[in-house]
């Protein structure tokens, strides 16, 4: 890596070490209805200072205890070493069950292992690699479209052009370019669930049992009816295909369908196929859309850091297209995508309910008590992280990577149930940020508004407006 590529902190002036937007801690604490009214609308906004200080908080909030563990061991007690005690929570299960069901994300215990096993070819590193001609040509359709955007000086919105990227791409590899809905619909089918679903209601303060009815439930419904019309299409097609002795592709479609429980030879039913497609094409790319989304955003914020990423990229492709062996050598992109999903994890909190008594640290865990990892407390811990507001790549030198504790650092959550698909979002993530490098500078519209909020996934609250500067 060539070292000058990226400047040192203390190199760089003043202006250009400002941190990128983050909510500021609240100053005082927060009553139930600041805090109700700040959990409604952005859950990030709740912490107060101490939270991004101390190791491990404990109290009870409007929904009853919880603690909040930052420190690397408390971390891997709850995800590793005692991860049984320490399922996923009701709020989140009736967050995501709605338009999920009980696929991947939601289910537990061995329907989980059962189902993790099935979908885990497709998720090989050697799978993965075999993806990669497929994703070159879908970020070269989008880069075909920049082209005229460029040209007519036509504002784009880079969160919603990275959503149509990555859901292109697993409609093209996971898929075999299957699904019929355009990203246009699907897209606003997330942001319609994630708006009202995603969101903490009164309902949830009140505890409302699950099975009664609620007005998120309604408003959440075209868009469930969106993701489910379109998996019920898909596998019709996909049976008739068979049904009339057709070939058919070797995909998830074909690997859920498959499947068989090597114990009792029992296949999946047929509501276990449906929730696993939904999974996968409603949360298959929304994670990776909003990582790289967040990059684009400080390459633009900070000008520096889009002339290292092109410096190497220059060196090392020119203006050819990138194979798989190039993604290896190709440090400063990475660390650049790395310390993104540091400031703006795709995920920004995970819970667990504790079944059983336990000891985090100093703090004894009653059942029933909530565990919140928030990985965007930890990427921000000052006990973690020098200077943790900051943009700074070099944190994930090579040289470098090797001193940041292993639980400090979770953009993909960690233990058992770590994200199927880091891999492949890896591989697409940086793909994707090589290519628009090399043919494109972006630049946030002036006095454009940037807020990192909270549902489910981190996205930019208002979009994020970009025109195209072509790079001859």
């Amino acid at each position: 890596m060539n070292e000058a590529a990226v400047p040192a902190p203390d190199a760089l002036p003043l202006r250009d070490r400002r941190p990128p937007p983050a909510p500021q801690p609240p100053r005082a604490k927060l009553g139930p209805l600041a805090l109700y009214r700040r959990l409604r609308t952005n859950p990030i906004t709740t912490w107060g200072r101490e939270a991004y200080e101390q190791p491990i908080l404990a109290g009870r909030g409007l929904m009853g205890r919880f603690v909040i563990v930052n420190q690397p061991d408390a971390i891997r007690r709850v995800f590793l070493d005692n991860a049984a005690n320490y399922p996923k929570d009701a709020l989140q299960l009736r967050k995501l069950e709605p338009a999920l069901g009980r696929g991947l994300l939601t289910s537990d215990h061995d329907d989980w292992r059962f189902q993790r096993r099935t979908v885990a070819p497709l998720f090989q590193p050697s799978s993965v690699a075999a993806y990669f001609r497929v994703m070159v040509n879908a970020v070269a359709a989008m880069l075909a479209r920049w082209e005229v955007a460029a040209a007519d000086r036509t504002v784009v919105d880079a969160a919603r052009e990275m959503t149509a990227l990555t859901y292109d791409i697993i409609a093209r590899t996971v898929f075999s370019n299957e699904i019929e809905t355009g990203p246009e619909v699907m897209s606003g089918a997330i942001t319609r669930f994630l708006a009202t679903n995603g969101r903490i209601d009164l309902w949830d303060v009140l505890n409302v049992p699950s099975w009664l009815l609620r007005p998120v439930d309604w408003r959440a419904r075209p868009a469930t009816h969106v993701f489910r019309g379109e998996v019920r299409r898909l596998l019709e097609r996909r049976r008739a295909r068979q049904a009339a002795g057709q070939p058919v592709p070797d995909d998830l479609v074909t690997l859920l369908a498959a499947a068989r429980d090597p114990e009792t030879g029992a296949a999946l039913s047929e509501e276990t196929i449906h929730d696993n497609l939904v999974t996968f094409i409603g949360a298959g790319h929304e994670t990776t859309a909003n990582a790289l989304a967040w990059t684009l955003f400080l390459l633009s914020e900070y000008p520096w850091a889009f002339d290292a990423v092109a410096q190497e990229v220059d060196a090392a492709l020119g203006r050819r297209a990138p194979v798989p062996e190039d993604l290896a050598h190709l440090h400063v992109a990475r660390m650049t995508l790395e310390e993104s999903m540091r400031l703006y994890p795709p995920v920004p909190f995970l819970s667990r309910e504790a079944l059983g008594p336990d000891r985090i640290g100093d703090v004894e865990i009653a059942p029933g008590t909530v565990v919140v990892v928030a990985p965007w407390l930890v990427h921000r811990h000052r006990l973690l992280w020098r200077e943790p507001d900051l943009f700074e790549p070099q944190r994930f030198a090579p040289e470098r990577r090797a001193s940041i504790p292993r639980f400090a650092y979770l953009p993909f959550g960690l233990g058992s149930r770590v994200c199927i698909g880091s891999v492949f979002a890896i591989q697409e993530a940086l793909l994707a940020l090589v290519m628009i490098v090399q043919r494109f500078r972006p630049h946030l519209l002036p006095g454009a508004p940037v807020e990192p909020v909270a549902r489910v996934t981190l996205r930019p609250a208002q979009g994020l407006p970009m025109r195209l500067e072509r790079r001859e």
